[in-house]
C-alpha cells in the first residue's frame, strides 16, 4: 500500500518538477557514457537524457515504480535495493533519491566503491536550506509529517556534505532554488572517484 501511495505521489510531483529541471538535466547528463548505474530511477524519467553511448543499469526497489520503467535496449533493471559492486561502473546517477534513503552515508560509500577509478557521480538532489533561515526551521519543524507522507523523504538533509564525506572530489556544484516550498533548495553537480 505504501509503495503504491509513494509511486502515485512521485508521478504527480514529477509532472511539476521535471519541466523545471529539464534543461539542467540535459546539460548535466550530456557527457554520460559507458556502464552507468542509476539508483532509484523512479518511473525512468532520466532515461530520456541518455544517449546510445550508455549501458544503463537501474536499481528501483519500489515495484510499483519499476513496472513503469521502459528499460533501454541492452539495459538492466533490478527491482531491489542497491548494494555495492566493486569498481564496475563508469558513472552513477542519483536524482531525488538521497533524501529518502535510510542511511545516505552508507549508500554514498557503496556508490563510491562501485565506480571505477576516475568514475563520476552525477547528482541532482533537493537539500536542506541554509542553516538559520526560516525555510530551514520550517524543514525541521515539518520533518516528521513530510517524512511520513513522502516515502521517508528528509527535506532538511545536507546531501552535498555527505557526498564529499563519502570520498568524492566535487568537480562541479550548482545550488539553485525552485518554487517547491520545503523541497525548493537543490544541488546538482558531478563528483569524481580518485
Amino acid at each position: 500500500m505504501r509503495e503504491a501511495w509513494f509511486a502515485w505521489l512521485l508521478e504527480q510531483a514529477s509532472r511539476i518538477h521535471e519541466p523545471m529541471v529539464r534543461a539542467r538535466k540535459r546539460a548535466l547528463f550530456a557527457e554520460l557514457k559507458g556502464d552507468v548505474l542509476e539508483i532509484g530511477p523512479g518511473i525512468g524519467l532520466n532515461l530520456q537524457y541518455l544517449t546510445d553511448a550508455v549501458q544503463w543499469t537501474g536499481y528501483e526497489p519500489n515495484r510499483c515504480l519499476a513496472k513503469k520503467i521502459v528499460v533501454p535496449s541492452g539495459g538492466r533493471l533490478f527491482v531491489e535495493e542497491f548494494s555495492k559492486q566493486d569498481g564496475v561502473y563508469d558513472a552513477v546517477i542519483s536524482s531525488l533519491v538521497l533524501c529518502s534513503v535510510r542511511e545516505p552515508a552508507a549508500v554514498l560509500r557503496a556508490l563510491h566503491g562501485s565506480l571505477r577509478s576516475g568514475g563520476r557521480f552525477f547528482f541532482m538532489e533537493h537539500v536542506g536550506a541554509q542553516p538559520g533561515t526560516a525555510l530551514r526551521r520550517a524543514q525541521e519543524r515539518w520533518l516528521p509529517v513530510w517524512r511520513f507522507c513522502a516515502g521517508g523523504c528528509h527535506p532538511n538533509r545536507d546531501t552535498g556534505e555527505l557526498i564529499e564525506a563519502a570520498g568524492f572530489e566535487i568537480q562541479s556544484l550548482e545550488r539553485f532554488d525552485l518554487p517547491l516550498g520545503l523541497a525548493g533548495p537543490h544541488i546538482m553537480g558531478v563528483g569524481i572517484k580518485r
